[in-house]
């Protein structure tokens, strides 16, 4: 916790971000930016707040980190369950897709919806992948598409879910993490979006008349698109949780 608000002082006396103690202050909440049926704020059924929010410019992309209290009833008091957020925008608005690395997600987070589900957007896909991420999808070929080991093994050591949303990318992981954590978030997650396939944002389109997309079918992956994105998933230094991930694909989960 310490470590935490000294992170919060380094950062709030920086010209170049932009902070702010809650989300909302003197105008909109910016929690009414997102949909709150989706992870992580779907997880407080009884209410969810912003702390501690950060904006600015990183590696040229326009980033927001903060936390979040998902406030949920135990009892006669409410509980909050605490977690951290990095938003990314994206080119282009893309599929509801939302992946949870089964190391995040326990038996309190998957009782709730990772997309909205309300307006019939939203299926888990339990045949899609391997057992390192949980895969919700509106559309499950785009989901298919965007799919690879790579992928699945950087998320699952980062102990990390996103989705998209629209035009953006909402990456959280849980707790409260230091803004140097999130920005290490913030990198992962734009690793994962320079990885997607061309395809993905002609999509649905074919990229020219007549071809059919490849589709990857039950549990397979397609292959990464570069071998520079292996390099940056294996190396350490880009990783919020500080650990050296194997060179082997594991087998089982923790």
């Amino acid at each position: 916790m310490f470590e935490v608000r000294k992170s919060i002082k380094r950062f709030r006396e920086d010209p170049a971000w932009t902070y702010r103690k809650r989300g909302r202050k003197h105008g909109p909440d910016h929690l009414d930016n997102f949909d709150r049926l989706g992870y992580p704020f779907s997880l407080g059924p009884d209410g969810v707040d912003i702390r501690d929010l950060l904006q600015g410019i990183f590696h040229g992309r326009e980033v927001s980190l903060f936390h979040v209290l998902a406030w949920q009833r135990s009892g006669k008091a409410s509980v909050a369950s605490t977690y951290s957020v990095a938003v990314l925008p994206l080119p282009r608005a893309l599929p509801a897709t939302a992946l949870t690395s089964h190391r995040l997600a326990s038996s309190r987070v998957e009782r709730f919806p990772a997309l909205n589900r309300v307006t019939g957007r939203g299926r888990d896909l339990p045949d899609l992948g391997t057992h390192l991420v949980r895969y919700c999808a509106d559309d499950p070929d785009f989901a298919a598409l965007i799919s690879t080991y790579a992928m699945e093994r950087l998320m699952h050591k980062a102990r990390i879910g996103w989705r998209i949303e629209g035009n953006r990318m909402i990456g959280w992981t849980s707790g409260r993490k230091t803004y140097e954590d999130l920005l290490s978030l913030a990198e992962t997650l734009a690793t994962i979006i320079d990885d997607f396939p061309q395809e993905a944002w002609s999509w649905p389109q074919s990229p020219e008349p007549g071809v059919d997309i490849e589709r990857n079918g039950r549990g397979k992956h397609r292959e990464s698109a570069r071998e520079g994105f292996i390099r940056r998933a294996a190396d350490p230094g880009r990783w919020p949780v500080r650990r050296r991930p194997r060179q082997q694909p594991e087998q089982s989960d923790d």
